[in-house]
């Protein structure tokens, strides 16, 4: 069974589809949390918020594995795992890809409550393999917006806007799209001539090789 805390009801076909088309029949189940972004975004990670997120990972991935799809949240979900319930952020999939293909990555997010979670989980991976780590960081402002309103050719189309000019002048080795709704840029920065990552993929390709090896 593979299980997904999701913060947006938008993620539940997302990776669906993915399920499907690496392991078609694969047992899933889903649970949206949108209350847990608005307030992580609003008042920050509390202790209780914290704990909540671990207890409801805990579960979800007891008997197989948790993926958490929210970057803001993903920390207190991956401070779950256990041998018996293993549980998957990720974008710690998208951080290890990144530092693959060089220290000097282009990280762009929408929230700032993405950030500390971002740059923290980047900072742990290039620690641990020994990079490093050299990032450039993008802000996507006012892009959220149409992600909120359900325009994600809008909201596809500003993230662009965001991180094209800078890619033009920081010539990174990478760009990563650090929230997993941010995928729907990729087609558009194919332009840029490097490299573009998203978490979606990766994050179940981790997932379901932990199944396998469990």
């Amino acid at each position: 069974m593979i299980s997904f805390l999701h913060t947006g009801q938008v993620h539940v076909a997302t990776f669906d589809r993915l399920v499907d088309e690496f392991a078609p029949g694969m047992a899933r189940q889903h649970r949206v949390e949108q209350g847990w972004l608005d307030e992580a975004r609003d008042r920050g990670m509390s202790d209780q918020l914290a704990a909540t997120i671990r207890s409801a990972m805990s579960e979800l991935a007891a008997g197989g594995v948790g993926v958490c799809t929210c970057s803001s949240i993903g920390g207190a979900a991956e401070a779950a795992y256990s041998e018996t319930a293993p549980v998957v952020r990720i974008d710690r999939a998208l951080m290890e890809a990144a530092l693959d293909h060089g220290s000097r990555p282009l990280v762009a997010m929408c929230l700032e409550s993405t950030r500390a979670p971002t740059m923290d989980l980047l900072a742990d991976v290039a620690a641990k393999t020994g990079v490093a780590a050299d990032p450039q960081v993008v802000m996507c402002e006012g892009a959220w917006q149409h992600f909120e309103a359900g325009d994600m050719d809008s909201y596809g189309r500003a993230i662009a806007s965001a991180i094209m000019p800078v890619v033009t002048q920081a010539k990174p080795d990478c760009i990563v799209l650090a929230q997993a709704s941010m995928a729907c840029a990729e087609p558009l920065l194919e332009r840029a001539g490097v490299p573009v990552l998203t978490s979606p993929r990766l994050g179940v390709m981790k997932a379901l090789a932990l199944l396998g090896s469990a």
